[in-house]
């Protein structure tokens, strides 16, 4: 099965007030470690809470729509993150890269 870091970009759609002092609750307890991709995901954003980055590893089955699959399993993942914390969202992109095509150059 193929493996795909797969990243769903967007932006915060007008959060409430209460909305942004959550996510900036949540983003001082963060360290590091929310920029690694993970089989969970991981959201991270700024403190001017503009946009945001979702990060996931996500497995698919091998074919010729193995890509699309990945994306649209790693959108739906980064939505259904968003919506559970009531996070409004827009305008998300999605790119990826497959594990399995990546080569190392050995010298």
């Amino acid at each position: 099965m193929p493996t795909y870091r797969v990243l769903v970009r967007g932006k915060f759609d007008r959060p409430t007030q209460a909305t942004r002092e959550k996510l900036l609750s949540a983003l001082d307890q963060d360290d590091l470690g929310g920029q690694l991709f993970s089989p969970e995901g991981t959201l991270t954003y700024s403190h001017h809470l503009g946009g945001f980055s979702f990060r996931v590893t996500v497995d698919v089955a091998p074919g010729d729509d193995a890509t699309r699959q990945a994306h649209d399993q790693a959108e739906l993942m980064a939505m259904e993150l968003l919506e559970r914390e009531g996070y409004p969202h827009r305008d998300l992109t999605v790119s990826s890269t497959c594990m399995d095509d990546i080569r190392i150059k050995r010298r």
